[in-house]
């Protein structure tokens, strides 16, 4: 796929050779300020590199002033229906404005709007969501035709107010219309893509559509920063994110954990061991990158084990640990968790 400009959000750059950024939404109500700060910055510490807010009214828009004292990471704006909302935000200090095409459509309004953030050096996100069309029948090409359509109008009143520093997203509760969308949008324009599914249900639910969806595109050399949608706590929105990339290998954010699905071969309590590594690690902050296989029996354990930078496969009563392909010692259940770590510290 070819590549796309680079257009910045505060200072950080999205698109050309870049990584794939990760964004993050503010959930917590924006009376109750102080949780909005503590959830601000416990996104900022889980590695998002953007946060949108949404701005609902004109003392919101005054909100980003108190976390940016806070945080140091970009904050967009989420404006809908009230193109005042933009002007405040963009005075306020918003690093990007969201627009949806569907709801904030007088071109009076857009073109103050793009003079001002040119003036203001802050970009734009084109944002169309699929819930914005109220047809009861309409195919998901046809979907995705029409929202591309009302993106490229937009950004063309946009451009003729010599505004540039454009991003689009184009969301779908649906993944095929998603995916048809962005590939349509991407070979008629060169702006960043902001990938996501939205509206994708339920937590597993929603972790498997976007995991679907997102993986998709990513894979076919679309998007340029992703925002995973879940209804669930926006922490955990991140995590699944840079899990996404990850498994990609697009991104790297720490040890990636290799184990089996175990069957009635497997004599450990794998799911158990395999949750409390996990949770061993996050709690000592292991971030360097490496592959860690945890197996449960002699079937495939032992060549997963071997191909990672560590790994134990289980027998009957007790494990073996493998060091970049090669045995080094025996473990048991008990001791597997302290042993791991004990090795990943000399490894670093």
């Amino acid at each position: 796929m070819k590549k796309t400009k680079v257009v910045k959000i505060g200072n950080l750059e999205v698109g050309g050779k870049n990584p794939i950024r990760i964004k993050g939404m503010l959930k917590t109500p924006t009376s109750k300020i102080d949780l909005l700060v503590k959830e601000a910055k416990l996104l900022a510490q889980e590695g998002t590199e953007a946060i949108r807010l949404a701005v609902e009214k004109e003392e919101d828009a005054k909100i980003v002033k108190i976390l940016k004292k806070q945080i140091s990471i970009p904050i967009a704006a989420d404006i809908h229906f009230k193109p005042q909302l933009a002007i405040a935000a963009i005075n306020n200090g918003f690093d990007q404005i969201r627009l949806n095409p569907l709801n904030i459509s007088d071109k009076k309004d857009i073109k103050r709007i793009a003079q001002l953030a040119g003036e203001k050096n802050i970009s734009i996100r084109v944002g169309v969501n699929s819930g914005g069309f109220r047809k009861a029948s309409i195919s998901e090409a046809d979907l995705a035709k029409q929202m591309v359509e009302k993106t490229i109008n937009y950004i063309q009143l946009l451009e003729s107010q010599k505004f540039f520093d454009i991003m689009v997203s184009l969301k779908c509760a649906d993944i095929t219309a998603t995916v048809t969308a962005n590939k349509i949008f991407s070979k008629q324009s060169s702006y960043p893509l902001h990938l996501g599914i939205t509206a994708t249900g339920s937590y597993l639910e929603g972790i498997t559509k976007s995991s679907v969806g997102l993986g998709i595109m990513l894979q076919k050399g679309l998007g340029d920063i992703i925002r995973v949608s879940l209804t669930t706590d926006s922490v955990t929105e991140i995590k699944v994110a840079k899990y996404i990339t990850q498994s990609l290998n697009l991104r790297k954010f720490g040890p990636e954990i290799i184990s089996c699905p175990t069957c009635s071969r497997c004599r450990v309590n794998l799911p158990e061991i395999v949750d409390s590594f996990r949770k061993k690690l996050d709690e000592i902050k292991y971030r360097k990158p490496c592959k860690i296989a945890i197996m449960g029996c002699v079937v495939n354990g032992p060549g997963e084990a071997a191909q990672a930078d560590l790994g134990v496969a289980f027998g009957k009563g007790e494990g073996v640990l493998f060091r970049n392909g090669k045995t080094f010692k025996k473990t048991s259940e008990d001791k597997i968790i302290d042993d791991l770590i004990k090795e990943l510290k000399e490894y670093e």
